[in-house]
């Protein structure tokens, strides 16, 4: 699991967003889903947003996290 400096999981999931993401990936054409990523996208007043979307794939360079069942790629450029 990736840690911050603090020796605390960058990211962490509630037991309701674990349900939820499980439920959404068995759905019809998220069923090939093999987890979820967050990244960044230009948006937002900040000029930066979050992006979750369904991962079919791990990326090159992706950080990966497993909890709750599910698992989660993190693109280099969201934990910066």
């Amino acid at each position: 699991m990736m840690k911050t400096a603090f020796d605390k999981p960058i990211l962490t999931l509630t037991d309701a967003a674990a349900l939820q993401a499980k439920k959404l990936m068995q759905k019809g054409t998220e069923s090939s889903a093999i987890g979820l990523r967050v990244g960044i996208k230009t948006a937002g007043c900040s000029g930066l947003q979050y992006q979750v979307e369904f991962a079919r794939e791990q990326k090159p360079f992706e950080d990966k996290i497993e909890q709750k069942g599910i698992t989660i790629f993190i693109d280099p450029a969201a934990v910066m």
